[in-house]
Protein backbone atom coordinates (compact mmCIF):
# COMPACT_ATOMS: atom_id res chain seq x y z
CA UNK A 1 0.00 0.00 0.00
CA UNK A 2 2.57 2.33 0.62
CA UNK A 3 4.75 1.79 -2.50
CA UNK A 4 1.47 2.05 -4.17
CA UNK A 5 0.96 5.76 -2.64
CA UNK A 6 4.61 6.47 -3.53
CA UNK A 7 3.90 5.77 -7.17
CA UNK A 8 0.96 7.76 -7.38
CA UNK A 9 2.50 10.55 -5.28
CA UNK A 10 5.33 10.15 -8.03
CA UNK A 11 3.08 10.36 -11.03
CA UNK A 12 1.79 13.56 -9.69
CA UNK A 13 5.09 14.84 -11.27
CA UNK A 14 3.88 13.16 -15.30
CA UNK A 15 1.36 15.52 -16.12
CA UNK A 16 1.29 19.34 -17.65
CA UNK A 17 -2.63 19.66 -17.14
CA UNK A 18 -1.98 20.73 -13.45
CA UNK A 19 0.63 23.04 -13.78
CA UNK A 20 0.04 25.95 -12.01
CA UNK A 21 -3.63 25.56 -11.95
CA UNK A 22 -4.59 25.95 -8.20
CA UNK A 23 -4.92 28.99 -6.56
CA UNK A 24 -5.33 28.84 -2.61
CA UNK A 25 -8.78 30.85 -1.78
CA UNK A 26 -8.51 30.44 1.59
CA UNK A 27 -8.25 33.76 2.72
CA UNK A 28 -11.15 34.66 0.27
CA UNK A 29 -13.38 31.87 1.62
CA UNK A 30 -12.62 31.01 4.72
CA UNK A 31 -11.32 34.34 6.33
CA UNK A 32 -12.40 33.40 10.10
CA UNK A 33 -11.32 29.96 9.75
CA UNK A 34 -8.01 30.47 10.76
CA UNK A 35 -5.48 33.21 11.62
CA UNK A 36 -3.90 34.81 9.49
CA UNK A 37 0.00 33.99 9.81
CA UNK A 38 -1.33 30.47 10.20
CA UNK A 39 -3.01 30.48 6.92
CA UNK A 40 0.32 31.91 5.34
CA UNK A 41 2.49 29.11 7.14
CA UNK A 42 0.14 26.64 5.65
CA UNK A 43 0.03 27.92 1.91
CA UNK A 44 3.82 27.95 2.81
CA UNK A 45 4.20 24.39 3.64
CA UNK A 46 1.80 23.49 1.11
CA UNK A 47 3.96 25.48 -1.67
CA UNK A 48 6.69 23.32 -0.65
CA UNK A 49 5.22 20.18 -1.15
CA UNK A 50 3.21 20.92 -4.33
CA UNK A 51 5.27 23.96 -5.69
CA UNK A 52 4.62 22.59 -9.66
CA UNK A 53 0.28 22.55 -8.65
CA UNK A 54 0.35 25.32 -6.61
CA UNK A 55 -0.30 28.88 -8.72
CA UNK A 56 -0.85 31.71 -5.62
CA UNK A 57 -2.56 32.67 -2.33
CA UNK A 58 -5.34 34.49 -3.41
CA UNK A 59 -5.12 37.59 -1.25
CA UNK A 60 -7.64 41.02 -0.93
CA UNK A 61 -5.96 44.19 -1.80
CA UNK A 62 -6.65 45.19 2.00
CA UNK A 63 -4.68 42.28 3.50
CA UNK A 64 -1.42 42.94 1.09
CA UNK A 65 0.31 44.46 3.87
CA UNK A 66 -0.61 42.25 6.49
CA UNK A 67 0.62 39.14 4.57
CA UNK A 68 3.65 40.51 3.48
CA UNK A 69 4.37 41.06 7.22
CA UNK A 70 4.21 37.25 8.18
CA UNK A 71 6.87 36.46 5.42
CA UNK A 72 10.40 35.90 6.57
CA UNK A 73 13.23 38.20 4.80
CA UNK A 74 14.15 37.36 1.02
CA UNK A 75 11.34 34.81 0.74
CA UNK A 76 8.63 35.99 -1.72
CA UNK A 77 5.53 34.64 -2.24
CA UNK A 78 3.31 34.73 -5.28
CA UNK A 79 -0.22 36.27 -4.76
CA UNK A 80 -3.32 36.72 -6.79
CA UNK A 81 -4.85 40.17 -5.70
CA UNK A 82 -8.75 40.79 -5.70
CA UNK A 83 -9.02 44.07 -5.47
CA UNK A 84 -12.04 45.75 -3.93
CA UNK A 85 -12.26 48.99 -6.18
CA UNK A 86 -13.14 48.27 -9.01
CA UNK A 87 -11.27 49.80 -11.74
CA UNK A 88 -9.93 52.11 -8.87
CA UNK A 89 -8.45 49.21 -7.54
CA UNK A 90 -6.11 47.98 -10.30
CA UNK A 91 -5.04 51.61 -10.59
CA UNK A 92 -4.13 51.57 -6.58
CA UNK A 93 -2.60 48.46 -6.85
CA UNK A 94 0.06 49.97 -10.00
CA UNK A 95 1.78 51.61 -7.35
CA UNK A 96 1.79 49.10 -4.60
CA UNK A 97 5.11 46.91 -4.09
CA UNK A 98 4.78 45.62 -0.06
CA UNK A 99 8.17 43.16 0.53
CA UNK A 100 8.29 39.74 -0.14
CA UNK A 101 4.88 39.81 -2.15
CA UNK A 102 5.19 39.16 -5.95
CA UNK A 103 1.58 39.95 -7.69
CA UNK A 104 1.53 37.63 -10.75
CA UNK A 105 -2.35 38.00 -11.14
CA UNK A 106 -4.86 40.49 -10.51
CA UNK A 107 -8.79 40.02 -9.97
CA UNK A 108 -10.76 42.87 -10.33
CA UNK A 109 -14.96 42.56 -10.93
CA UNK A 110 -17.36 43.98 -13.21
CA UNK A 111 -19.34 46.03 -10.50
CA UNK A 112 -21.35 48.34 -13.11
CA UNK A 113 -24.51 45.52 -13.30
CA UNK A 114 -26.39 47.56 -15.61
CA UNK A 115 -23.54 48.64 -17.76
CA UNK A 116 -21.44 45.81 -18.17
CA UNK A 117 -19.74 46.58 -21.40
CA UNK A 118 -18.67 50.28 -19.84
CA UNK A 119 -17.65 48.47 -16.59
CA UNK A 120 -15.11 46.07 -18.44
CA UNK A 121 -14.49 49.09 -20.73
CA UNK A 122 -13.11 50.96 -17.74
CA UNK A 123 -11.33 48.03 -16.19
CA UNK A 124 -9.70 46.94 -19.36
CA UNK A 125 -8.00 50.90 -18.97
CA UNK A 126 -6.80 50.71 -15.55
CA UNK A 127 -5.41 47.24 -16.14
CA UNK A 128 -3.08 48.99 -18.69
CA UNK A 129 -1.28 50.36 -15.86
CA UNK A 130 0.04 46.95 -14.73
CA UNK A 131 2.45 45.30 -15.99
CA UNK A 132 2.11 43.07 -19.22
CA UNK A 133 3.74 39.77 -17.04
CA UNK A 134 0.51 40.28 -14.49
CA UNK A 135 -2.53 38.22 -15.81
CA UNK A 136 -5.75 39.60 -15.25
CA UNK A 137 -8.94 37.94 -14.63
CA UNK A 138 -12.01 39.82 -15.05
CA UNK A 139 -15.07 38.47 -12.80
CA UNK A 140 -17.76 38.13 -14.82
CA UNK A 141 -21.23 38.26 -12.87
CA UNK A 142 -23.65 35.71 -13.97
CA UNK A 143 -26.60 38.30 -14.98
CA UNK A 144 -28.66 38.97 -17.83
CA UNK A 145 -26.31 39.88 -20.56
CA UNK A 146 -23.09 39.04 -19.03
CA UNK A 147 -21.97 37.57 -22.12
CA UNK A 148 -21.87 40.85 -23.65
CA UNK A 149 -18.28 41.92 -21.74
CA UNK A 150 -16.40 38.99 -23.15
CA UNK A 151 -15.66 40.03 -26.35
CA UNK A 152 -13.90 43.22 -25.30
CA UNK A 153 -11.86 41.31 -22.10
CA UNK A 154 -11.14 38.89 -24.80
CA UNK A 155 -9.71 41.73 -27.34
CA UNK A 156 -7.94 43.52 -24.34
CA UNK A 157 -5.83 40.30 -24.11
CA UNK A 158 -7.15 39.57 -20.32
CA UNK A 159 -8.97 36.93 -19.10
CA UNK A 160 -12.00 36.23 -17.54
CA UNK A 161 -13.06 34.76 -14.16
CA UNK A 162 -16.43 32.67 -13.25
CA UNK A 163 -17.94 31.54 -9.54
CA UNK A 164 -19.02 28.11 -10.80
CA UNK A 165 -22.48 27.34 -9.45
CA UNK A 166 -25.16 24.51 -10.82
CA UNK A 167 -24.40 22.78 -14.06
CA UNK A 168 -26.56 23.98 -16.67
CA UNK A 169 -25.37 27.27 -15.48
CA UNK A 170 -21.56 26.46 -15.43
CA UNK A 171 -21.72 24.74 -18.79
CA UNK A 172 -23.42 27.51 -20.36
CA UNK A 173 -20.74 30.14 -19.18
CA UNK A 174 -18.13 27.52 -20.23
CA UNK A 175 -20.08 26.76 -23.92
CA UNK A 176 -19.52 31.24 -24.44
CA UNK A 177 -15.88 31.37 -22.82
CA UNK A 178 -14.93 28.53 -25.15
CA UNK A 179 -16.35 29.69 -28.47
CA UNK A 180 -15.08 33.24 -27.57
CA UNK A 181 -11.79 31.58 -27.39
CA UNK A 182 -10.98 33.97 -23.75
CA UNK A 183 -9.14 32.32 -21.15
CA UNK A 184 -10.44 31.54 -17.99
CA UNK A 185 -10.14 31.16 -14.33
CA UNK A 186 -12.52 29.27 -12.28
CA UNK A 187 -13.66 29.45 -9.21
CA UNK A 188 -16.62 28.25 -6.51
CA UNK A 189 -18.69 28.19 -3.24
CA UNK A 190 -19.38 24.83 -3.57
CA UNK A 191 -17.53 21.59 -3.25
CA UNK A 192 -16.59 20.45 -7.39
CA UNK A 193 -15.48 17.56 -8.87
CA UNK A 194 -12.98 18.94 -10.72
CA UNK A 195 -12.13 16.37 -12.74
CA UNK A 196 -15.73 16.48 -13.83
CA UNK A 197 -14.78 20.04 -14.87
CA UNK A 198 -11.56 19.65 -16.79
CA UNK A 199 -13.86 16.70 -18.77
CA UNK A 200 -16.58 19.00 -19.72
CA UNK A 201 -14.53 21.76 -20.85
CA UNK A 202 -12.51 19.18 -23.05
CA UNK A 203 -15.70 17.74 -24.35
CA UNK A 204 -16.75 21.53 -25.40
CA UNK A 205 -13.44 22.32 -27.03
CA UNK A 206 -14.27 18.89 -28.66
CA UNK A 207 -17.38 20.62 -29.95
CA UNK A 208 -19.86 19.28 -27.58
CA UNK A 209 -23.58 20.63 -26.53
CA UNK A 210 -24.40 22.71 -23.25
CA UNK A 211 -26.24 20.28 -22.65
CA UNK A 212 -23.82 17.43 -22.90
CA UNK A 213 -21.34 19.31 -21.30
CA UNK A 214 -24.15 19.83 -18.04
CA UNK A 215 -24.18 16.46 -18.04
CA UNK A 216 -21.08 15.57 -17.47
CA UNK A 217 -21.05 17.87 -14.20
CA UNK A 218 -24.66 16.74 -13.41
CA UNK A 219 -23.81 13.11 -12.73
CA UNK A 220 -20.22 12.21 -13.45
CA UNK A 221 -18.53 8.61 -13.31
CA UNK A 222 -15.55 9.31 -10.69
CA UNK A 223 -14.08 6.45 -11.84
CA UNK A 224 -14.68 6.85 -15.64
CA UNK A 225 -13.89 10.35 -15.63
CA UNK A 226 -10.36 9.77 -13.78
CA UNK A 227 -9.68 7.59 -16.45
CA UNK A 228 -10.55 9.66 -19.17
CA UNK A 229 -8.28 12.39 -17.78
CA UNK A 230 -5.66 10.47 -16.56
CA UNK A 231 -5.21 9.49 -20.60
CA UNK A 232 -5.35 12.94 -22.19
CA UNK A 233 -2.28 12.89 -24.39
CA UNK A 234 -0.19 16.00 -24.24
CA UNK A 235 -2.10 18.29 -27.25
CA UNK A 236 -5.58 17.54 -25.42
CA UNK A 237 -3.48 18.83 -21.81
CA UNK A 238 -2.45 22.12 -24.07
CA UNK A 239 -5.68 22.85 -25.92
CA UNK A 240 -7.93 22.23 -22.12
CA UNK A 241 -5.12 24.73 -20.59
CA UNK A 242 -4.94 27.53 -23.64
CA UNK A 243 -8.21 28.35 -22.24
CA UNK A 244 -8.70 27.18 -18.47
CA UNK A 245 -5.65 29.00 -16.84
CA UNK A 246 -6.58 29.06 -13.02
CA UNK A 247 -8.77 26.64 -10.84
CA UNK A 248 -9.35 29.13 -7.11
CA UNK A 249 -10.36 26.65 -3.96
CA UNK A 250 -9.99 27.07 -0.01
CA UNK A 251 -9.78 22.84 0.04
CA UNK A 252 -6.28 23.03 -2.24
CA UNK A 253 -5.07 19.84 0.54
CA UNK A 254 -8.31 17.82 0.12
CA UNK A 255 -8.52 18.11 -4.14
CA UNK A 256 -4.28 17.26 -4.04
CA UNK A 257 -5.55 14.13 -2.05
CA UNK A 258 -8.22 13.38 -3.87
CA UNK A 259 -6.51 13.59 -7.31
CA UNK A 260 -3.78 11.33 -5.80
CA UNK A 261 -6.49 8.60 -4.03
CA UNK A 262 -7.98 8.64 -7.56
CA UNK A 263 -4.88 7.81 -9.28
CA UNK A 264 -4.96 10.77 -11.01
CA UNK A 265 -0.98 12.66 -12.35
CA UNK A 266 -1.37 16.09 -11.27
CA UNK A 267 1.24 18.83 -12.28
CA UNK A 268 4.86 19.52 -13.04
CA UNK A 269 7.06 21.20 -15.65
CA UNK A 270 7.28 24.53 -16.92
CA UNK A 271 4.43 26.52 -18.18
CA UNK A 272 1.72 25.22 -20.42
CA UNK A 273 1.86 26.13 -23.98
CA UNK A 274 -0.21 28.52 -25.36
CA UNK A 275 -0.86 27.26 -28.62
CA UNK A 276 -3.56 25.01 -30.29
Amino acid sequence: MREQLQNRVRSLQAMELFDGLFDNETLIRSPQARPLDQVVADHRELRAAYRSQLATLVVPDTQLTAVSRQLPTAVHLPVSVITTGGAGGLLALAGRDPPGIDIVSVEPALRDLDDLVGSAARVISAAGELGSDVDIFVGLPYVPGWEAAVEPIEAAGLCGKIDAAEPTATAEQLAILVEADLAFKITSRIEWDWLAMLSAIHALIDGASQKDAAGLLEDPDHQQTATAISSLDQASQSRIRRRLRRVGTDRLQQLINDLVGRGVPAASGGRYPLND
